[in-house]
């Protein structure tokens, strides 16, 4: 096993974590941050930043989905108080950039400041680019990077013996036993100070899960087995979360699927049909075979997701999405959040700006074919899609076909030169912004982006071809199928 993996899946670097902790009620932190770019200086300085930091929060552990639903507003020196967070894990976006974001009320801490940092490096996308977060010595998000640096510092002096003691590379009988009795040494040895990194965290929480799944995954990437409970206090007690609680600390995820990544191992030593029971939803005999609830046959099946029998996983979610456990809700309510993002109606939760300044709500489109043109001044693709998309809306697409541009310019300055490039005033320029919920909403994955909207109201793609390569070709076929085309 990759030193890495799983906690690369859950939340990338460790040290872009942070958490915060004070004393307002349970379940809720007062949160203060600085915002600042890498001289110190207050970030909203930035021509590019704003004074707006958007929160998304993570609805589970295990898909990640976050749904953007709040803003923090950051005054002229750079800070912004988030007063009574709830305990959980965010995304905090100044577009290109996000920061991650720990809350948790296990323990009580007064006066945290946090420090979020806007680089000065070029972004390698257009938005999700990790930027750094400083935070207080003795802070639960310190020790973890510290945990962190430890256990790669221990890993990188055992590579050489892992390869040849877990077989991955040839090395002899001989040099093979001594890189296990290595290997056996170095659990043992790491035992101790594990358990006792471990202790310095909450039992139970948020950061308390973190460390728990890095020691484990450690642990087992050299060898040992998902049993092994010896460098584990916190497995000493019953956990007393409640399954929505478990599911929405991304370390506890990570921690039950080392644990449970091959659970159908055992089934196949018996020639258990355990394919079909899943594909066939035949949760009884899963429960009986594994001796589980069936809340962690609903849970195994979804992190199946991302396994090489993810077929059988996602069969079973055709056949069982209805079910009443806890985690069959937990799962349906995110799988529902994500599809009303992706749909017409979504755009109805958001306004956009009018070119005369008006803020109006939002709307995808009825009663014709709309296409929409997501671009943004300075994308000379941009341009020449503008350009095409004209040309063809003007001398071929015939009645029945809308068009329009939705400006993703990240200040009014690119709104009034994206303004500009109208033929005339009758073209219709939306202002969206760099709103994250508006990126959500649109899936923009680039610019320029075509998004096209059915005369139902509903999306057809949210990536359709661009012009150039075959916009008019797919609108007719669409048409065509719908019956809407030129006869």
């Amino acid at each position: 096993m990759e030193f890495g993996r799983l906690m690369r899946r859950i939340l990338g670097l460790a040290w872009l974590l942070l958490c915060a902790y004070g004393t307002s009620g349970w379940g809720q932190t007062d949160v203060v941050i600085r915002w600042v770019d890498e001289a110190g200086e207050p970030a909203c300085q930035l021509d590019d930043a704003g004074h707006t930091l958007h929160i998304s929060t993570w609805m589970d552990g295990v898909d990640q989905h976050a749904v953007q639903g709040a803003d923090l507003m950051v005054d002229e020196s750079g800070v912004s108080a988030w007063i009574g967070a709830d305990r959980g894990v965010y995304t905090l976006e100044a577009l290109p950039w996000a920061w991650t974001l720990v809350v948790d009320d296990a323990e009580s801490r007064q006066g945290d400041t946090l420090t979020l940092v806007w680089p000065s490096r070029r972004p390698l996308k257009l938005r999700g680019n990790p930027a750094s977060v400083v935070y207080p010595v003795g802070h639960p998000g310190a020790r973890l990077a510290a945990l962190t640096q430890e256990l790669k510092f221990a890993q990188d002096s055992l590579d050489l013996d892992q390869l040849v003691g877990l077989g991955l590379v040839g090395g002899g009988v001989s040099r093979t036993q001594s890189a296990q009795s290595a290997l056996r040494s170095a659990l043992d040895s790491a035992a101790s100070w594990q358990t006792n990194r471990l202790e310095s965290f909450a039992s139970h929480s948020l950061w308390g899960d973190l460390a728990h799944a890095q020691v484990l995954e450690w642990r087992m990437g050299l060898g040992a087995s998902a049993l092994d409970t010896a460098f584990s206090v916190q497995e000493a007690s019953l956990d007393p979360r409640s399954w929505g609680q478990k599911l929405v600390s991304p370390g506890w995820c990570s921690a039950w699927e080392l644990e449970h990544e091959t659970w159908w191992k055992p089934l196949e030593e018996r020639r258990a049909p355990w394919r079909s029971w899943a594909a066939t939803g035949q949760v009884d005999s899963l429960c009986q075979a594994m001796s589980w609830t069936h809340d962690e046959v609903h849970l195994a099946m979804w992190l199946g997701k991302s396994q090489q029998w993810s077929r059988w996983a996602e069969a079973w979610w055709d056949v069982r999405w209805r079910d009443q456990c806890k985690v069959a809700e937990i799962r349906r309510l995110s799988d529902q959040t994500q599809a009303h993002l992706s749909s017409a109606q979504s755009w109805g939760d958001m306004r956009w700006m009018l070119p005369n300044g008006d803020l109006e709500p939002a709307w995808a489109g009825e009663g014709s074919w709309n296409v929409w043109l997501v671009t943004r001044d300075g994308s000379s693709a941009g341009d020449r899609e503008l350009a095409l998309l004209r040309n063809w809306m003007a001398n071929e697409a015939g009645p029945g076909v809308a068009w329009g541009v939705l400006s993703v310019d990240g200040d009014e300055h690119g709104l009034y030169a994206t303004l500009k490039k109208r033929a005339n005033v009758r073209e219709q320029v939306r202002w969206v912004g760099r709103d994250p919920g508006w990126w959500d909403r649109l899936d923009v994955l680039g610019v320029p982006q075509i998004v096209v909207v059915r005369p139902d109201g509903q999306i057809q793609t949210h990536q359709a071809p661009l012009p150039s390569e075959g916009l008019y070709t797919a609108m007719r076929r669409w048409q065509k199928l719908s019956g809407s085309g030129r006869r």
